[in-house]
Formats: C-alpha cells, structure tokens, sequence
C-alpha cells in the first residue's frame, strides 16, 4: 500500500465530481469515516465520500449519501436512486442477473437497473438471483421465481438456498433438530433422496447430512463420499472442507474422500484463488480466532497475527484480494471495524482504516 502522505495526496487529487472508470474490480474501503473504492493495487479510484457503500455487482454499488439511498456506477456518480424500500435497513441489496431485490407496503419484488419494477411486490422474503432463478417466500409457503415473473413452488416447502452452479435445495420441513431437503435442478425438477441437510453443488458434487453424519452425492443424487464427517463444505479447487467426528478438527479432502490435508484446523473454508481461511486456535471454545491461510499443501502461508497491523478476522479471496478486519469481522456499511485487504502474498494493498 503506498504511504499515508501519498494516500492524502491521492485523496486531494480527485474531486467530488467521478473520476474516471476504471475496469477490474472495485473494493470499498473506510476512511475519515466516509467509504470510497480502491482498485486491486490499492489505488484509489472513488474519493472517500459515501456514508455507507457496498462491493461492486453487475456494474453498481450499492451506497447511501446522508438519507439518499441508491447505487453507483465505477466513476462514483449515483445513477440510480430507487423509488422503492431497500429489503433490509441500511442499504439496497446488490443487483444479481440484472435485477435487484426491493420492497414496497412490506412485500418484497425485484426491479431493474432502470429502477422499475421488473416483477411485482408479492413476497415476504426473497435470496437474490442467481443463474436466472431467485428462492422467493410468501405465506403460502416458498419457490423460485424466474426473471419474467412466473413461479414454481408449493406450500410444502419452507425455504431453500440459492441455485449453485445448476442445483439448489429446498427444506420440507424444519425445527426441533428436524431438517428434511431435496434437491432441484435448473429445470425445476426435484432430484430423488431426501437428506437432514445439505450444501452447495460444486464441481460436481454436494455435501449431504444423513443420520447426524455428512458426506457427498454426485449430480445423479448417488452417494461417492461416505456419511463420516461432523461438518463439511462445498469442493473447490478440487479439496473440500470437512471436520472429523473424532476430534472435531478441520482438514480438506479430495474427491475420493481421503484426506489431503490433515484435520488440525479449529474450522477451515473452501479455497478461493489458490488459499483457504483456516482458524488456527487450539481451543475454539475458549481461544479467540486465529485467522490464517493455507496453501493445497496445508502449509500456512498467511497469518493474521504476524501481519503488521494484525488482523483478526478476514473473508475469503474474491478477485485477488481478501478483506481483513483489526478488532471483528470486515463488513461493508457504516460500522466501527477497522477494514483493509491483503494480496495472496499476504501484502497489505490497503492497511485498515475507519
């Protein structure tokens, strides 16, 4: 990251007017109390000058200016200011597949980057849009909704999860300790074998919970990894995380089910660009969070202890850079985290500020 004196100088080059666009992803950073956006090398590219600010999707960031809630393209200008009631407080959620969740008189629609409404406010909750599909919820039980409007679903079904790379899965039942989901298909088509849980399908497979115990089934629904795990993830970069019964440790597995990494993690997650957040803590139930990174070897490659400053929580690596917070977890809104993002080096390209 370049030095505090060249940052200020930076910062009193731009304008309040948009500079201009830059292509690559934009990352929100806090500083002065005011959010802007950097790019990948850490330079900014938005002034500092929102309230609150999102991570760039489908081109716009969502961003709140005093009371004005509503979005803004690459060069910082606010192009859309949405007529309708963001769905949660704070800010509007993120466009997905073109259209973003809002809500007016407590029902929940989607409207387009127009600002207007592209399917009408009928739900009480709603996941965004993901491959062209979008879980929708009303009192008359859950489904999924496609972009022209039209719906499939059933009073059977109390919830889901968003489609993931041609799956998704829907709970037909729920509460104490009882979980009954299914999967469905980019059709709509319900897959055969129930499960006490589940996750995300990943390259080709999904973990499944079946008598207390996890394991995987390929696209067919067939089981390929056996139920013996206490906790396990979704496969990337050919490795997925599972926690072992007997010790409660975390490693990575291959698509064969064995052990590619020993479990000796207090919780580990799915890699992203060539690393995974791992906790190191020897206790979790009593020591805090020792956030690290591993590489496929499970070497630990990054450790937010031995940063300088240290950080203490992170988010995975999304476009090159993972977000760390100094004092809790990094979000993007108006909160009191000391934000900033690391390279896959471990090199700070933006220390954490306010």
């Amino acid at each position: 990251m370049a030095s505090v004196t060249a940052v200020v100088a930076i910062l009193a080059a731009l304008t309040v007017s948009a500079g201009p666009d830059r292509s690559g992803p934009l990352f929100p950073v806090r500083q002065g109390g005011k959010w802007g956006f950097i790019d990948r090398t850490g330079e900014v590219v938005i002034a500092p000058r929102f309230d609150a600010a999102d991570r760039f999707s489908d081109g716009l960031a969502a961003v709140r200016k005093c009371a004005q809630l509503g979005y803004a393209d690459g060069r910082g200008e606010v192009v859309l200011v949405p007529a309708f009631e963001p769905v949660e407080p704070g800010l509007h959620r993120r466009f997905s597949d073109g259209l973003a969740a809002v809500k007016t008189n407590g029902r929940i629609g989607f409207m387009d980057r127009a600002g207007k409404l592209a399917i009408a406010p009928r739900y009480l909750r709603v996941e965004d849009f993901s491959e062209g599909l979008a879980l929708a919820c009303s009192e008359a039980g859950c489904g999924f909704l496609r972009k022209d409007g039209t719906y499939f679903g059933s009073d059977m079904y109390m919830g889901g999860t968003s489609f993931r790379n041609g799956f998704a899965s829907i709970w037909l039942a729920m509460g104490m300790n009882l979980k009954r989901t299914v999967f469905v298909t980019g059709e709509l088509k319900v897959l055969p074998g129930e499960y006490e849980g589940s996750g995300d399908y990943a390259e080709g497979l999904a973990p499944v919970r079946h008598r207390d115990a996890w394991g995987y089934v390929d696209a067919a629904g067939t089981p390929v990894i056996a139920n013996r795990f206490a906790e396990a993830g979704s496969f990337s970069e050919g490795l997925a995380p599972v926690t072992v019964q007997e010790t409660r440790r975390c490693g990575y597995v291959d698509r064969t089910g064995k052990l590619a990494i020993p479990p000796r993690f207090a919780s580990c997650r799915p890699f992203s660009g060539g690393l995974a957040r791992v906790d190191l803590a020897e206790n979790p139930a009593t020591d805090a969070e020792q956030v690290a990174f591993v590489n496929h070897a499970g070497d630990v490659v990054i450790r937010g202890d031995a940063a300088r400053p240290p950080f203490t929580a992170a988010d995975d690596f999304a476009d090159g850079l993972a977000a760390v917070g100094a004092g809790g977890p990094p979000a993007f809104a108006d909160d009191v985290v000391a934000l900033g993002y690391i390279d896959t080096s471990g090199r700070y390209v933006w220390r954490p500020t306010h």
